[in-house]
């Protein structure tokens, strides 16, 4: 028996979009937590404001489109959330609102709405302010430095371990404090230990496959293992700088395996994860902006279908070879 071909938008056995859309809202509080503790009021106030502009544009579009809206609907919100943790928290506020309206207006209604669209939204609202602003993009604060919630933060701005490893150094920082988030980079993608906390909590309930985020964060250990971007030190050193830096585990777990946008079966969703490792470790070896996780969740996007034909024509030729055997 084949693989069932899950439909969009989020249907996951009986679970609903609202309740999944929920559990996703439940697993990202604690990274606006720890921000908080890190940056001040300025990360929650960050947050909620991107979750106004995401949810503006998303009842804007509905209206131009001629559609009730649906206040089930809570994918603007975690879209929103989603969106202010990927970047510092010294981000002007102009720039976080045009990523929103961009993540709503172009990458997701264009294509139907929830549950259609071809490119994560996020992803995509992360993409476009990556290209348009780097500077500010990947210029990010001192921890424990607590910001000014608007005008000028007065932060002193640093590089993250990501931009030291394209430019050929080695982080001057402890594992330790790399896990428990304690070092400049995007204000809720350092946070490893909770990142992975939320990963068990989301594949308990079912919210996402496991399949994904396990092959794509295995893949890269071998990867960031067999060919080192370190001058010095060892392999093992390398591995946990290229896992802990960046968005690289955010972006596994919370957007890697969206159910819209990712393959419907469950050999494609180990391919896929696999695939995506290979395509960011490329890009951190061979790119020339330091942060490649999110450029790779938009090409994965456009391949998601094929990589299901692909899983499709594995299952089906692994079974030929199992009957085979089974036959005298």
């Amino acid at each position: 028996m084949s693989e069932p071909r899950l439909n969009a938008p989020y249907i996951r056995y009986t679970e609903s979009n609202r309740t999944l859309m929920g559990d996703m809202m439940i697993a990202l509080l604690p990274l606006y937590v720890m921000a908080c503790y890190y940056y001040g009021l300025r990360a929650l106030v960050l947050g909620v404001f991107s979750v106004a502009v995401c949810v503006g544009t998303d009842m804007l579009c509905q209206k131009l489109s001629g559609r009730a809206v649906n206040p089930r609907d809570l994918s603007a919100v975690v879209t929103g959330m989603l969106l202010p943790l990927m970047m510092p928290a010294s981000i002007p506020y102009f720039i976080l609102a045009t990523a929103g309206v961009f993540a709503i207006a172009v990458a997701k209604h264009p294509f139907g709405g929830v549950g259609n669209n071809l490119f994560n939204p996020a992803a995509s609202g992360y993409a476009f302010a990556a290209l348009c602003w780097a500077e500010k993009m990947f210029s990010y604060p001192v921890p424990l430095e607590h910001l000014a919630v608007f005008g000028d933060t007065g932060a002193k701005l640093m590089q993250s371990p990501a931009r030291t490893l394209l430019q050929g150094g080695v982080p001057n920082i402890d594992f330790l404090e790399m896990l428990l988030g304690n070092y400049p980079g995007p204000m809720g993608a350092t946070h490893i230990l909770v990142i992975l906390a939320c990963l068990l909590f989301l594949i308990y309930r079912k919210t996402i496959n496991w399949q994904s985020p396990v092959c794509f964060l295995a893949t890269a250990a071998v990867l960031a293992f067999c060919f080192p971007r370190l001058v010095t030190g060892n392999r093992v050193d390398s591995l946990m700088f290229e896992l802990f830096s960046g968005i690289l585990v955010f972006g596994a777990v919370f957007l890697l395996p969206e159910p819209v946008t990712s393959p419907k079966r469950i050999s494609a969703k180990m391919l896929y994860g696999v695939f995506g490792a290979i395509i960011v470790m490329l890009y951190r070896l061979y790119g020339s902006m330091e942060e490649g996780m999110m450029f790779a969740i938009l090409l994965l996007n456009a391949a998601a279908p094929v990589t299901d034909r692909i899983g499709e024509k594995l299952i089906r030729k692994v079974r030929r070879m199992h009957l085979g055997k089974l036959q005298p």
